[in-house]
């Protein structure tokens, strides 16, 4: 296998993020949260509440079906959804606490699903009440600065500048807006560097510290899109998404100036396509928007309803699952709307499993077929083709096709029809669908391995581990501050424990002091395997961002290796396609313990016959890849 140096590596690496839009991308998101729905009032949240442990008790489901949570502003907020934050650092708000919000992120993660924040850097608001317009909660983000903003900080078009109750050694001294005015709060000087550079720690710490992936930037008509460029470049993240609510041209200007590095919400689509389209039985209305508009469809994230749409006029009345029907058949990145799939998850999770079946992209070619008494659409992925049909009709198509899913009667009548050109396609993707299963391990962990990448001056580092369901229970022999660690070198200590009688442990990295003085991480928790690289200290504790990839090696040469599996679904034997050479291979269940392991090289297969039927992940190298066991 060929080997490169790291310094290659990384940049190729760079090349690769860089855009924040993924290509030809198979993503499907879900928007986890919708208004006030961290209040657990039936009337207000009727379809459940979604803070950090009512979504952790579901993340297994939810990275069973989705690549994507698109997760509520975690920030500290003087409202309770979190759209006027007071501090970025403070985690601590009304969806939960950072731990759990932590413990959330690793759990998606784990199943290879991504994480987005919901990212509010328009607008900030005062520490509260008794104070001043402009006397602002200061920022800490460890490595990554601390900032304080002030009076000059916020635009001079904000409306503290006008208010009579604002003294004038309060009012703000900042440039001029850069865009529309935010009445909630004080509009942030976006031409200010310093505060460039606070927005630009910020998402750092976001990414890096708390394991975000990617951003839904919020109100980004309040500042010019090009520094939206600045901040993507800083970071490069997985995946930026605007919420510019204008029509199809401003939007693409929008997009134009954040050089290409976001997509946006098709408003276009949701408003054109479907408000005047399907709703209103207007079927030739239904290919509109950003994501009908083939060099534009791969900016495009289509919705049905969002947490402001849904609570008011703007909230879809047209059949819901038709609607969804439309998003799953079209380019773009579909992004469910949680109180939809809630109320129709059957019909929701058969659309996105015909969807990746065939492959269907956010750059995928579609034709609309007919627009005259029905809607009818023809769709080609990557694997194979869809055909939709939106509406009453008696056209079927031809014995080739399969009915994958379907729906409702008469004018609310939908169906999607697949064909798949290849046996890749026949099984791409369903272990998704199947998944479905609590995040907490069926069984207890056994043996596992953690690791840590430790601040310097942790010379002799220890590791305290206890049962997370029964602190009384703890596996490293019960006196403080734990057992001792073994080093690999370059500040990365590791320990394997065995006889791990729980579901799922707590684990406390501490530079082996058992004294008051000694230093120590927050507490971490994992199901699996995990490492963690240590930063420096927030609130005297010191924070622990989990690594996607545990390598345990040496980095000054790394060697890149991809790999398919195929057939999937598998009955005997697993097959490995596109890898070249010799690799120790691992199979795990999706509580993460070690099944099967053992040596591969090109051309042979894995026996699988023993495994019961369920859904599995084999990691070779740094790759790892899920599958399905009939």
């Amino acid at each position: 296998m060929k080997k490169i140096s790291t310094l290659l590596f990384v940049f190729c690496a760079i090349i690769s993020v860089n855009a924040q839009v993924p290509a030809q991308s198979q993503d499907v998101m879900l928007q986890g949260f919708y208004w006030d729905s961290w209040n657990s009032s039936t009337t207000v949240s009727p379809q459940g509440t979604t803070r950090w442990t009512d979504l952790y008790q579901i993340s297994g489901e939810l990275s069973g079906v989705f690549d994507i949570i698109w997760l509520p502003p975690s920030a500290l907020s003087s409202g309770g959804t979190g759209y006027v934050p007071s501090q970025w650092n403070n985690q601590n708000g009304a969806w939960g606490d950072v731990d759990n919000l932590k413990k959330l992120i690793i759990a998606l993660k784990a199943n290879n699903c991504r994480a987005m924040a919901d990212i509010v850097v328009n607008h900030r608001n005062a520490r509260g009440v008794n104070s001043s317009w402009t006397d602002f909660f200061p920022d800490d983000f460890g490595a990554y600065g601390q900032f304080q903003f002030d009076r000059s900080h916020i635009c001079i078009t904000d409306e503290a500048t006008a208010s009579a109750s604002v003294p004038a050694n309060q009012k703000p001294t900042g440039a001029a807006d850069t865009g529309d005015d935010f009445s909630g709060g004080r509009d942030l000087d976006h031409t200010n560097v310093y505060v460039q550079n606070a927005i630009k720690a910020y998402l750092q710490w976001m990414k890096n510290v708390m394991g975000y992936d990617g951003w839904r930037y919020d109100m980004v008509k309040g500042f010019s899109g090009s520094y939206i460029q600045g901040y993507n470049n800083a970071v490069n993240a997985y995946m930026s998404v605007g919420e510019f609510w204008d029509g199809a041209g401003p939007i693409q200007t929008w997009i134009n100036n954040t050089g290409k590095t976001s997509a946006a919400f098709d408003f276009p689509l949701k408003y054109d396509g479907l408000r005047d389209g399907l709703a209103a039985g207007n079927y030739a209305n239904m290919g509109r928007g950003l994501a009908y508009t083939p060099s534009w469809s791969k900016y495009a994230v289509t919705f049905v309803d969002n947490h402001d749409t849904y609570r008011n006029d703007n909230k879809y009345l047209g059949n819901v699952p038709q609607a969804y029907a439309l998003l799953m058949s079209s380019p773009g990145i579909p992004c469910v709307f949680y109180p939809h799939w809630k109320l129709y998850k059957t019909d929701i999770n058969n659309m996105i499993k015909a969807r990746k079946a065939v492959g269907l992209t956010s750059e995928s070619q579609v034709t609309v077929q007919n627009t005259s008494g029905y809607f009818k659409s023809y769709s080609i992925g990557i694997y194979g083709e869809m055909l939709t049909y939106i509406g009453s009709t008696t056209d079927v198509p031809g014995t080739d096709w399969t009915l994958a899913c379907s729906g409702g009667t008469g004018t609310t009548s939908w169906k999607i029809y697949t064909h798949l050109n290849s046996t890749q396609g026949q099984t791409a993707y369903q272990a998704k669908l199947n998944a479905g299963v609590n995040p907490q391990p069926a069984q207890a962990i056994g043996t596992i391995t953690l690791t840590g990448t430790l601040p310097s001056t942790w010379t002799s580092p220890k590791i305290w581990v206890w049962d997370l369901a029964n602190a009384t229970t703890n596996f490293t022999g019960g006196v403080w501050p734990g057992v001792a660690l073994t080093s690999l070198g370059n500040g990365k200590f590791t320990i394997t424990l065995s006889g791990i009688t729980a579901k799922e442990v707590g684990v406390i990295f501490n530079d082996g002091i058992s004294t008051a003085t000694g230093e120590q991480t927050y507490d971490l928790s994992t199901t699996t395997d995990a490492c963690w690289n240590v930063e420096t200290p927030g609130s005297g504790r010191y924070y622990a961002a989990i690594k996607v990839v545990c390598n345990t090696t040496s980095v000054d040469n790394t060697e890149v290796q991809h790999f398919n599996i195929y057939p999937n679904p598998v009955n005997n034997e697993l097959k490995i396609a596109n890898f070249n050479g010799v690799g120790n291979y691992e199979i795990t269940d999706l509580s993460g313990k070690q099944i099967v392991n053992g040596n591969w090289q090109n051309g042979q297969s894995i026996d699988v016959s023993n495994l019961v039927s369920g859904i599995y992940f084999i990691k070779i190298g740094n790759q790892i890849e899920k599958f399905v066991k009939k």
